[in-house]
């Protein structure tokens, strides 16, 4: 009897140690490891009900808004829950994410992921997998993998399935960097930009601009796809089952041209099915001359702003927030205080950095890896510890 005890307890020891090992493996080794990866795992890094606004949505929300600069400006923290070219059919799950771990006074959710016009886009892989390869294996992910993987169900479930052949794979370099960077975060407890990603330029537009003939075009509508429709109704019947009063709907600023004008009129269309559940849809897009934006001098193409834009519409989008919707700074520990006061000065460092580089007529793209970080430290007010 005890011998057969003995061989049970063995063998259980031994799963949990494959487990382990896989677990392990998965996080560290066979993944794909870019900003998408970073920036969803520093949140899980983020202490919990300790951020005042999250942002949620595509990349608009990680070139757009800085975090850091927001802090230094307002008191008010926050964080860029957001994947690249993120499909409107991750939204709600992302948003159940964001509510396990944080209380936000405000939950800003960028649409952009409703406004492809192409099925296609919507249900692409990898946009799908920028979010769901890189949250963890929990209730919420396993209704996302039961709703929208059409094949390769086991892939989405375990990815190291999808991404065992990376191991000794030198043909991205980018992922060494990443992985190291992912680790570095997660030792300090935090990451330093909360995920930004930018462009160190500025955008040389060759269209006419149609921005300021905007406000007129209101009325003009297209209708979504019905991948679109389903995944965004599907998101305003969530919030509104769930009671959910600390959610805004926005579209935030784009330079839009003819070529750019449908995805403008589907934006129309989002307006009016976000009115019908009762919600706010700021289109930042469509009131452009709010923000104070310069086309000519804030954007880095036609659909992201640069540093001088970003730094601009965090302080103007920041401001428009705490007043309209009453979010205050709250309390925080002495530790958090301290990680957001280096955090405001790594962005100060980013935009001297990228000022530098912009002056130098040298485009980069800037994303929050160790390399950048190292090479901030030589940019940060003398007075900070890093």
């Amino acid at each position: 009897m005890k011998r057969h005890l003995f061989r049970i307890i063995k063998l259980l020891c031994l799963i949990l140690a494959i487990g382990l090992t896989v677990g392990v493996l998965q996080e560290y080794v066979f993944c794909h490891a870019d900003h998408n990866r970073q920036r969803l795992k520093g949140f899980y890094e983020e202490e919990p009900q300790s951020l005042d606004i999250v942002y949620l949505g595509a990349s608009e929300v990680y070139s757009d808004i800085a975090p850091g600069y927001a802090y230094a400006h307002s008191g008010v923290t926050g964080y860029l829950f957001a994947t690249q070219a993120n499909s409107i059919l991750n939204y709600k799950s992302q948003l159940k994410n964001v509510l396990s771990r944080q209380d936000p006074a405000l939950i800003v959710i960028e649409l952009n992921g409703a406004l492809y016009g192409d099925e296609k886009e919507v249900h692409k892989e990898a946009n799908l997998r920028n979010y769901a390869d890189n949250v963890p294996l929990d209730f919420t992910k396993l209704e996302w993998i039961s709703r929208n993987a059409r094949e390769n169900f086991a892939e989405y479930l375990f990815p190291f399935i999808k991404y065992h052949g990376v191991w000794g794979d030198d043909s991205d370099p980018d992922r060494h960097k990443y992985l190291k960077t992912i680790i570095g975060d997660q030792l300090r407890g935090y990451n330093y930009l909360k995920g930004i990603l930018n462009e160190t330029a500025m955008f040389r537009n060759t269209q006419r601009s149609m921005n300021e003939s905007l406000p007129k075009s209101v009325r003009s509508k297209k209708p979504l796809t019905p991948a679109e429709e389903h995944g965004l109704r599907d998101l305003l019947q969530f919030c509104k089952d769930n009671d959910l009063h600390n959610v805004v709907f926005a579209r935030f600023p784009h330079i839009v041209v003819r070529r750019t004008f449908s995805r403008f009129e589907r934006s129309n269309t989002v307006g009016d099915i976000v009115a019908e559940y009762g919600y706010d849809y700021l289109n930042f897009e469509r009131d452009f001359a709010l923000t104070g934006l310069d086309e000519e001098k804030d954007f880095y193409n036609l659909d992201h702003l640069n540093v001088y834009g970003q730094k601009k519409f965090t302080a103007f989008l920041t401001d428009y927030l705490t007043k309209r919707y009453g979010v205050t700074p709250r309390e925080q520990s002495a530790k958090c205080r301290r990680e957001w006061d280096t955090c405001a000065d790594y962005y100060d460092a980013y935009f001297a950095y990228s000022d530098s580089l912009i002056k130098k007529g040298e485009r980069r793209e800037l994303s929050e890896d160790c390399e950048l970080i190292e090479t901030l430290n030589d940019y940060l007010p003398r007075h900070s510890g890093g």
